[in-house]
């Protein structure tokens, strides 16, 4: 008896609180853009660079091997530090997990 009390209290307290947040609900809904518009602002932001791309590569006199060169060494210089922060990470949460 006592439980069924409880868990009527439980559920008028949840039913107010969902009735004083439904019109703070809907002003989030109606102000706040959602996240496909930022998504569809960087690509737009992303084809509107790649379009202007051809013509700074090409301006640079560069040959293809040695853009590929410059590509594949940031590639690298940049992922392996993060490469290895991550396996030392993973090794610190294994020994902490470990009994």
């Amino acid at each position: 008896m006592i439980n069924a009390i409880l868990q009527g209290i439980m559920s008028l307290i949840m039913g107010l609180v969902s009735v004083l947040l439904s019109p703070i609900d809907l002003l989030i809904k109606q102000f706040l853009p959602d996240l496909s518009g930022a998504f569809s602002a960087i690509a737009n932001m992303f084809n509107y660079v790649g379009s202007f791309m051809g013509f700074c590569v090409s301006a640079t006199g560069l040959s293809s091997s040695t853009l590929s060169l410059i590509v594949l060494y940031y590639t690298f210089k940049l992922t392996v530090p993060l490469l290895i922060s991550t396996i030392k990470t993973a090794i610190k949460w294994y020994n902490a997990l470990k009994p």
